[in-house]
């Protein structure tokens, strides 16, 4: 009976021995999990710190290259994808990860807020919408927008033009009886208040009466939204001509009027160009548009057409987009650069910057769905023609080829 109680006994202190032994172990692996997540947690801020500040010293690299923009140390009046801006920054190796990046021309699309130059009121000089409307063979930047709109098959009519001019002019008047003011919006859903101030994104176009976000979605690769005035609106406004030697085929057709793709054929011909007196020098011969007068005196009609408040061959404005990758960690960033004064004193400001944090994808074990077998199967595509553009020698914008 002693023995029996006696081993019952060491069972039951046994069986107690192991309960503590299995809860200070899971005590233990708790902790231990804990920390593994704090120090985990750590490291990935610490990696995402790290990440953007190798992404933000990049900008430094973007504005080195465009203040050397200048080549045999010579004042370069015109900005084109043959620059070394232009080249993208290949994958560079840093401490624990990478960075890349690419600059691209934001004045080779048309600047919505360039239209805060219509209407009655505000500062600076105001254009007349019904008159550059009535413009035969000049063309304008409202004549540009609403052949851009038709060429992709947007219904086009004045109210295109007029309802942008009354969302980004600086009064709640409206500018003819296409636009639109406050009272016009009030029935929209949702409810908006209509701007009367420059945009600050190119998507905003959707929020306009008029327009639609397929709409803009397919036209935010030839639009930009870049400032015309200084901080809170100081200073005089400033225009933001395109610039014929990086805009697109689409951009230059519309640009070209009348002269359809006979404009696009000799822009492309002779560009890029050095300084805008060689491009009008160069589109007047080629279209024949060599007048001379009575007194035997060449007409620039060139300069008459495409006038130098709508097409240059400079670059104010860029975007630089970086990425890096630290551990874990990505970091996209992307900056407006603007460049002013002259050369050799070029002055690079960053006027706006977006930061993403890029969420790390835990891979799937499921089957890929039809549409993701889609996109695959588009990337395969496009790695394709990559690699024939590649051997075909084929010169495109660096964050063009990014984008693709």
């Amino acid at each position: 009976m002693i023995s029996a109680k006696a081993e019952k006994q060491q069972g039951v202190a046994l069986l107690a021995a192991m309960i503590l032994v299995l809860a200070v172990t899971m005590i233990l692996a708790n902790i231990f999990y804990r920390h593994q997540i704090e120090v985990s947690q750590a490291m990935a801020s610490l990696h995402s710190d790290q990440a953007l500040l190798i992404a933000l010293s990049g900008e430094g690299w973007a504005m080195e290259l465009l203040a050397e923009d200048p080549k045999g140390g010579q004042p370069n009046q015109s900005d084109h994808y043959g620059e070394i801006w232009a080249q993208a920054l290949p994958l560079l190796p840093v401490e624990g990860g990478t960075l890349t990046g690419c600059i691209s021309d934001l004045q080779s699309k048309i600047n919505i807020n360039n239209f805060r130059f219509y209407g009655t009121q505000g500062q600076g000089s105001k254009r007349s919408l019904q008159a550059d409307l009535n413009q035969l063979e000049n063309m304008n930047i409202v004549k540009t927008w609403l052949n851009l709109l038709n060429l992709f098959e947007v219904p086009t009519s004045p109210a295109r033009a007029a309802t942008i001019i009354d969302w980004v002019d600086g009064d709640s008047a409206v500018t003819s009886s296409w636009g639109a003011e406050q009272p016009d919006y009030e029935g929209f859903e949702p409810p908006r208040m209509v701007l009367n101030d420059e945009i600050s994104d190119a998507s905003e176009l959707a929020d306009i009466a008029g327009y639609n976000v397929q709409e803009v979605q397919m036209l935010l690769p030839w639009i930009s939204a870049l400032p015309v005035t200084g901080p809170q609106n100081s200073g005089p406004m400033v225009n933001t001509p395109i610039n014929i030697n990086t805009a697109s085929n689409e951009l230059l057709l519309a640009l070209g009027g009348s002269f359809g793709q006979q404009f696009v054929d000799a822009v492309v011909e002779g560009r890029p160009f050095s300084d805008i007196d060689t491009f009008e020098d160069h589109v007047e011969n080629y279209l024949g548009l060599v007048v001379i007068d009575s007194k035997g005196k060449a007409i620039e009609k060139a300069k008459q057409i495409w006038p130098q408040d709508l097409v240059s061959v400079a670059t104010a404005h860029f975007k630089l987009y970086l990425k890096a990758e630290i551990g874990e960690a990505e970091i996209e960033v992307t900056s407006i650069m603007k460049r002013s004064g002259n050369w050799p004193s070029f002055k690079l400001d960053v006027i706006a910057r977006e930061i993403t944090v890029v969420p790390s994808v835990v891979p799937s074990k499921t089957d890929l769905s039809e549409i993701e077998k889609m996109l695959a199967a588009k990337d395969k595509e496009n790695a394709l023609d990559q690699q024939i553009d590649i051997e075909r020698n084929i010169v495109q914008p660096a964050c063009m080829m990014m984008e693709i």
